[in-house]
């Protein structure tokens, strides 16, 4: 019997709101299907690794018709562990899966989400599925989605789809032109290129931090990149590479937005370089193209940054973002980390990729870009907020008024910098505030909320069993860990 694999990336594992609607979505398949946490197989960011879970994972994929994708958005694309997974079927040859269906299930606020799916269907495609659909779900890790009945009327849709594409043979038309796996290989750092020209004098007083995820002596591109700024630059210039620091995943607690104080709470190195990143009047990512976004070491460290995408406390600052050896693929990256240092409150002032590498233009283009970044922190260019920008930063801002009682460090942020600009900054949640002051109060009432959920979600189940049809198929998960 056709078999539907739901491969689930969120770090959350069984709390996560994705695999919530994706076991919904389970009940309506005529097939049979499983359920794989690709986190707790604990692939390495090493792309050229093959490990044991690695390769049962691909096992499984080979031996099912339809691969679900079922994630939390993770600062705009699918978290770091999922995207392990790209990297290493993009990086080892032979993987095709070719004449197989994918979907995708994700849950977010509903930022950005139709430009994931893109995303995640332009890998899908490039790895030879045809691609059928997918759910965006609004969810709340606490008090559920923002429109059950609508989340679980699109899962049954989903299903639906599914199942008549199964029962039919049908796989779906790819809107997307094959590329060389070259450019979605984080393996293809991109060609260097000779940096010359006279050695600005340094005679600023401010600081650029150039943060890239790659050592910049494995990354030709980003080794030049780094050098022109160093050498274009009037200002102290300082480097970290995030391959030799230790940044590890985000885990999804969500405590540096329920928290005031918004700290992550992983001890590692993170915070330290946040610190820095607020000390220093310009920011600068580069980052190689991998999986058609960026390398996992900088995607890893761009998702702990999901504290200042919800409250952009960089402002004052300027930046710019360059995004190698992604050929074709270099303009959607770069335009990414643009979007990433302006969410957080970096002005971008330019998203540049080195596309056409023989292009002589792009080693001027870089140094010109210095010099700009060096006269915008010296003469504090005002620049206005691109539609993008605002409208993410208006959707986070109702979303901290509607949840402000859980999103403490969130609500704390945005009151302080009067981000609100109308008078109820949340109704019913400024009582709610103050319940949740009381840890132990907060405690029951999330638990009597998630029960009163549950329970609702069970009875609008049974009803529509009792008039239609459930799904035929079963549920034959194995847990897969990583040994």
């Amino acid at each position: 019997m056709n078999k539907v694999l739901f491969l689930c990336g969120s770090p959350r594992g069984k709390k996560s709101a994705s695999l919530s609607t994706a076991l919904y979505m389970s009940r309506f398949l005529d097939y049979d299907y499983e359920f794989v946490d690709v986190v707790k197989a604990r692939l390495s960011s090493d792309p050229t690794e093959a490990e044991p879970a690695f390769l049962k994972i691909v096992e499984k994929m080979k031996k099912a018709d339809v691969v679900v994708w079922t994630f939390g958005a993770w600062i705009w694309f699918v978290p770091v562990q999922m995207q392990y997974l790209f990297d290493k079927l993009f990086t080892r040859e032979g993987y095709d899966f070719t004449g197989k269906i994918a979907a995708s299930i994700m849950t977010s606020v509903r930022v950005m989400d139709d430009y994931i799916f893109s995303r995640v269907r332009f890998v899908s495609e490039q790895l030879g599925f045809g691609y059928i659909g997918d759910i965006s779900a609004e969810g709340n890790p606490l008090f559920g989605y923002v429109d059950e009945k609508e989340t679980e009327d699109s899962c049954r849709v989903l299903a639906g789809k599914i199942n008549h594409a199964l029962e039919d043979g049908y796989v779906p038309a790819k809107e997307s032109a094959y590329l060389d796996r070259a450019y979605l290989s984080p393996l293809n750092r991109g060609k260097g290129f000779e940096v010359d020209g006279p050695k600005a004098e340094k005679d600023g007083d401010k600081t650029i931090l150039v943060i890239t995820g790659n050592r910049i002596s494995e990354d030709p591109a980003g080794a030049s990149i780094v050098e022109s700024i160093s050498r274009g630059s009037r200002n102290k210039v300082e480097l970290i590479e995030l391959e030799d620091h230790k940044v590890g995943p985000c885990i999804g607690c969500y405590l540096c937005d329920f928290e005031v104080e918004g700290i992550c709470v992983l001890k590692d190195e993170y915070e330290e370089i946040k610190r820095r990143m607020h000390e220093v009047n310009g920011i600068v990512y580069i980052g190689n193209c991998a999986s058609g976004m960026v390398d996992c070491h900088l995607k890893a460290f761009l998702d702990r940054t999901w504290g200042m995408a919800h409250r952009p406390s960089l402002k004052g600052k300027y930046g710019f973002a360059v995004a190698t050896g992604g050929g074709p693929l270099g303009k959607n990256a770069a335009w990414y980390l643009g979007g990433i240092l302006d969410k957080t409150g970096t002005k971008c002032i330019a998203a540049l990729t080195e596309g056409n590498s023989n292009d002589p233009n792009f080693a001027n283009t870089v140094c010109q870009t210095v010099e700009d970044l060096d006269r915008a922190v010296e003469e504090k260019w005002q620049i206005s907020d691109r539609f993008t920008t605002r409208g993410i930063t208006w959707t986070f801002r109702d979303l901290v008024a509607r949840n402000g009682m859980i999103l403490r460090a969130d609500y704390d942020f945005h009151k302080k910098n009067k981000m609100f600009d109308y008078p109820s900054t949340g109704g019913s949640a400024a009582v709610m505030r103050i319940l949740f002051k009381n840890k132990k109060l907060e405690k029951k009432l999330i638990a009597s909320r998630e029960k009163q959920i549950t329970k609702e979600r069970e009875e609008r189940l049974k009803k529509i069993t009792k008039t239609g049809t459930p799904g035929k198929g079963k549920n034959i998960t194995e847990i897969v860990a990583g040994k």
